[in-house]
C-alpha cells in the first residue's frame, strides 16, 4: 500500500508490511511537517516505524517531528544508503527504538538562525529605524535566538534520552558542512539504541 501525502517540503510515503506500516519520509523539513505527520498518523493505523531520507531543514521543525514520533510511540530508522542530516538528526531521536542499517550516514552541523522570519523582520526593522547604529542591537538580538535554541536543543536531547555529548559535533561543525558521525559515536551518545 503506497500512500503519498503532501507534495511540498517532507514527503510522507506509507508502506504496508505483514500486518504494520512503514512511514518513510524524504525530503526537507518545512513549517507544518509535524501537524501533516500527526494528521498521518491518526489517520494510519498500526505505524511501527517512521524512515527517514533528508538533508535537513528547518530545526525547530525536526524538534517538533520528533515529538510527534515520541508521543506516537514508534520507532525511527536509518535504511542503508540514505542519509539523515541537520534537522532531520532531532526528529529521528523522537523515536523510543533508533536503529539504522550498514551505509547509512547521520549528520549534524550547527543550527542557523538565518531561517528564522520573524528574527529577520526584526532585524530589519531595527535597521530602519536606527541605521548602523543597530549594529550592537542585532548581535545582541542573534545571540539571544542563537541561546534560546541552544537551550531548546539541549532540552530537547535530554528529554529523547540522549547523551549532550551529541551536540558537542552540532556545535563545533559549521552550519555549511556536515560532519558525519562514526558508528561508535551514535552508540556512545545513545543515538541508535537498538541493533
Amino acid at each position: 500500500m503506497l500512500l503519498p501525502c503532501g507534495a511540498a517540503a517532507l514527503e510522507f510515503t506509507v508502506l504496508g508490511r505483514g500486518g504494520g506500516n512503514i512511514i518513510f519520509a524524504s525530503g526537507t523539513f518545512e513549517r507544518g511537517d509535524a501537524a501533516r505527520l500527526e494528521t498521518l498518523l491518526r489517520q494510519t493505523s498500526n505505524t511501527h516505524v517512521l524512515a527517514f531520507r533528508s538533508p535537513g531543514g528547518l530545526s525547530v521543525e525536526g524538534l517538533e517531528v520528533g515529538r510527534v514520533i515520541r508521543r506516537a510511540g514508534i520507532a525511527t530508522h536509518l535504511p542503508a544508503n540514505t542519509q539523515c542530516a541537520s534537522a532531520c538528526t532531532y526528529a529521528f531521536l523522537g523515536g523510543r527504538v533508533r536503529t539504522m542499517e550498514a551505509g547509512a550516514r547521520y549528520g549534524v552541523h550547527i543550527f542557523s538562525t538565518s531561517g528564522n522570519r520573524a528574527l529577520l523582520r526584526r532585524a530589519e526593522e531595527l535597521i530602519r529605524r536606527e541605521g548602523t547604529a543597530a549594529v550592537a542591537g542585532l548581535i545582541r538580538m542573534i545571540e539571544e535566538d542563537s541561546a534560546q535554541l541552544a537551550a531548546q536543543m539541549a532540552y530537547y536531547a535530554i528529554e529523547m534520552g540522549v547523551s549532550l555529548r551529541l551536540l558537542e559535533p552540532n556545535f563545533r561543525t559549521a552550519h555549511s558542512t556536515i560532519r558525519w558521525l562514526t558508528a561508535r559515536e551514535l552508540r556512545d551518545y545513545n543515538v541508535v539504541n537498538a541493533d
